[in-house]
């Protein structure tokens, strides 16, 4: 990486792994200008998971399904909007979000979210976070 002050190749000064999040911070030093930054680290999803969808589209050909990149920020947001009762919504939207994608790991298949599974983590976290955030995620997203 280089640096941000003056873009000079930079050396690694500490590192440590935040497992929750699924992310590196490092603690970074540039070799020219001697300047302390830090940088975190994550996985871009949209371009390492796919999301599936299934839409009933007709009686003749009754399920359709479509996979497209996986947009972590669609899910902030539609937790957002159902926390948005809340006076810490935004920081509680982050850490639900960050909760469901934890827990979604383990039934993805092929780095591929299905959106049933999806709907129903994000559903089973919000009731036992918030029951009025259940409520108002369930009527905007059935299975």
């Amino acid at each position: 990486m280089v640096c941000i002050y003056c873009q000079a190749d930079t050396k690694v000064v500490n590192s440590r792994l935040q497992r929750r999040a699924n992310q590196v911070w490092r603690r970074r030093q540039c070799l020219d200008c001697k300047s302390i930054f830090s940088s975190i680290e994550a996985v871009d999803l949209s371009l390492a998971l796919s999301f599936r969808t299934s839409q009933n589209s007709s009686v003749k050909h009754p399920v359709k399904t479509a996979i497209e990149p996986f947009q972590r920020d669609v899910l902030f947001t539609s937790i957002l909007e159902s926390c948005k009762h809340r006076k810490t919504a935004i920081s509680d939207a982050t850490a639900l979000t960050s909760t469901i994608l934890s827990r979604l790991r383990p039934h993805m298949k092929g780095a591929v979210i299905d959106r049933d599974q999806l709907v129903t983590t994000a559903q089973q976290i919000l009731k036992r976070f918030d029951k009025a955030a259940s409520v108002h995620y369930s009527a905007y997203h059935r299975l």
